[in-house]
């Protein structure tokens, strides 16, 4: 019999560092890892179906089961690797974690800075009378006449601040104002002050924040962390089940975000040497769900049919109110939503093509939940594709988020071996989504695969192939702890479903607007994974269109691009107004022919 006490967890991380936690005897690590804020890896919240948060334990648990055992490999199974959602804690344990499994080494996605934009903040000095004994003029009036035609905006504690400047008999005062879109003055001091603005990008596994100076349009500094929301869902609907199932599922995913939010936002002041007060905006994007935890609201609407959500038009709100660190009339301004799953962050990538809106073009963000958009000139049809998370990684048995120890590429060398590159380390711990795009087209060129994506009889004559509970199993390489890096026919399968439903979307949306594949002119490839695609190899998989490989542009993080420029203009937050209402939804089910085309689009291309 178990004696229910506090026992001590201790992680491992694999330089040596350690953390140490106490929690009780009996409770499950996977929740008790999430609820000690550690970012526990997985797709599936702890739900034991995905088999992704791998750790290896020393100490005492229960003993593994059949199904645990199913999600393993029998390497793993030797060396003490079990899933952290299968195990309860018995005593003391120590758990050792892998590389790539706790988001310390998020690529801080491609993003730059705008030029040729008219600064958003003017700062103007400021001369008024001193306070006269016998005529008195409140301050306000002195200033309101200081600032003609100018609408004051300033906080209770910045005119705390200026009547302690203000005493009668004082000569003239000299003050500075921050002038805001030449009509706003937000805040005035005795000192020369500066006016920052933050842009935040919400997307389902990590969150983007960059400092802006207002003043110059210049980035001052950037960040990418993990979304800690992945540990009660990898995908934006495990968290519209989350919200479900649980009282307080809501309330806990929006506390989880804000503190989320307020880390990177510590980390950027902190690292620029600034105050909260000296931020005034913010500009947020992101997919629908994220933008309705955000603001606390019922996410319920994208659970079923019709998927639509309660907010949708841009909002503001004080950033006060959403619990944000920041000056006390900090706003924060959150762009317009297309509708369904198509987001805010699909209107802020937009913006940064508007020069192209003569043209016609592709749009692609890849994810859990791909976005698809096709422009003809001006005109804009939209839909979302559940990809599922194996373009990050997930549903694939050695798949990882990308950092240190996970092969990050895959190429063929002049004698046609596969060559992998891993950063950091000469031992993998597993393969990331672009890089088992690139493994696709290697092992298709090679003839290892056929169209169909079998694992051919050629495959076991070059590389070293064995059977599993998984089917016929590559194995690409020695990863380390003496367990191997694996392609199985499962996961060639997630691959195929996930590559087969973004380009029905594309196909459908070509569809719509009936634009064949000889008038496109550019396929635009954006987010943090759509940057480090290889256009051709994306290409030979069928996971895009075949075009002039030239057509393709990797735009980087083009969602906080967007969101960027709407923190410097209001001309563009007038067009993201404008481009919600021209872009056309289309809802892949209810299209007739997505069925079919979608089984079609399972195949690879034959090769040669």
């Amino acid at each position: 019999m178990i004696m229910v006490g506090k026992v001590k967890i201790r992680l491992i991380y694999p330089d040596g560092s350690y953390y140490e936690y106490y929690t009780f005897t009996g409770v499950n690590l996977w929740h008790s890892m999430a609820a000690n804020g550690i970012d526990v890896t997985g797709s599936c919240g702890g739900r034991g179906t995905c088999g992704k948060c791998k750790v290896r334990i020393e100490g005492q648990v229960n003993e593994i089961s059949q199904e645990e055992r199913e999600h393993l490999l029998a390497e793993e199974i030797k060396i003490g690797e079990r899933l952290a959602c299968y195990c309860y804690i018995n005593d003391a344990v120590d758990v050792y974690l892998h590389y790539g499994d706790f988001g310390s080494d998020i690529k801080v996605k491609l993003f730059k800075e705008i030029n040729n934009l008219q600064p958003r903040v003017e700062r103007r000095k400021i001369l008024i009378p001193g306070l006269d004994k016998e005529t008195p003029v409140p301050l306000q009036r002195r200033i309101k006449k200081a600032l003609p035609g100018l609408m004051l905006q300033v906080g209770s504690s910045n005119w705390n601040e200026l009547s302690s400047l203000d005493r009668v008999g004082r000569p003239t005062l000299e003050l500075y104002g921050l002038i805001f879109d030449s009509q706003l003055v937000r805040a005035i001091s005795r000192e020369e002050k500066n006016a920052y603005g933050i842009v935040l990008d919400l997307g389902s596994t990590s969150l983007f924040a960059a400092l802006i100076d207002l003043q110059d349009g210049h980035v001052r500094g950037m960040t990418a962390k993990t979304n800690m929301q992945r540990v009660y869902g990898a995908d934006v609907i495990s968290r519209v089940s989350y919200c479900l199932d649980n009282s307080d599922g809501l309330t806990r995913l929006h506390q989880v975000l804000i503190n989320n939010i307020n880390g990177a936002i510590e980390e950027l002041l902190r690292d620029a040497e600034i105050s909260p007060d000296d931020i005034y905006d913010f500009v947020v994007v992101g997919n629908p769900v994220m933008l309705h935890l955000l603001l606390g609201v019922n996410p319920s609407g994208f659970a079923i049919a019709p998927y639509s959500g309660i907010v949708v038009d841009e909002l503001n709100f004080s950033a006060y109110e959403l619990g944000f660190i920041a000056g006390d009339k900090a706003m924060v301004y959150i762009l317009p939503q297309a509708g369904g799953f198509i987001g805010a962050d699909t209107i802020g990538g937009l913006l940064t093509l508007q020069m192209q809106k003569a043209g016609i073009y592709l749009f692609i963000d890849v994810g859990t939940n791909g976005e698809v958009v096709l422009c003809k000139k001006g005109q804009f049809f939209a839909a979302s594709a559940a990809a599922g998370p194996a373009f990050e990684g997930g549903g694939i048995t050695c798949g990882a988020r990308a950092g240190e120890g996970v092969i990050d590429r895959v190429d063929l060398d002049i004698d046609g071996n596969l060559q992998f590159h891993i950063p950091g380390s000469q031992l993998a711990n597993g393969i990331c989504g672009s890089a088992i795009i690139d493994l696709m087209a290697c092992i298709l060129r090679k003839e290892y695969i056929d169209g169909k994506g079998i694992i051919t009889s050629k495959a076991a004559e070059h590389l070293v192939t064995r059977v599993s509970e998984r089917g016929m199993e590559i194995v690409l390489m020695d990863g380390g702890a003496g367990t191997p890096v694996v392609l199985n026919q499962e996961d060639i399968r997630q691959l195929q479903l996930a590559k087969a439903a973004l380009r029905t979307a594309i196909d459908i949306v070509m569809e719509a607007a009936e634009v064949s594949l000889q008038q496109l002119e550019n396929i635009y490839m954006a987010g943090a994974f759509g940057s480090y695609i290889d256009p051709e190899n994306a290409m030979l998989i069928r996971m895009i269109p075949s075009v002039d490989p030239e057509k393709v542009v990797n735009i980087g993080n083009a969602a906080a691009q967007g969101a960027m420029l709407a923190l410097l203009s209001d001309k563009k937050r007038r067009e993201a107004r404008i481009l919600q209402d021209k872009i056309q939804c289309i809802e892949l089910a209810n299209n007739p022919g997505f069925q079919e085309k979608f089984i079609n689009n399972l195949d690879f291309q034959n090769y040669p």
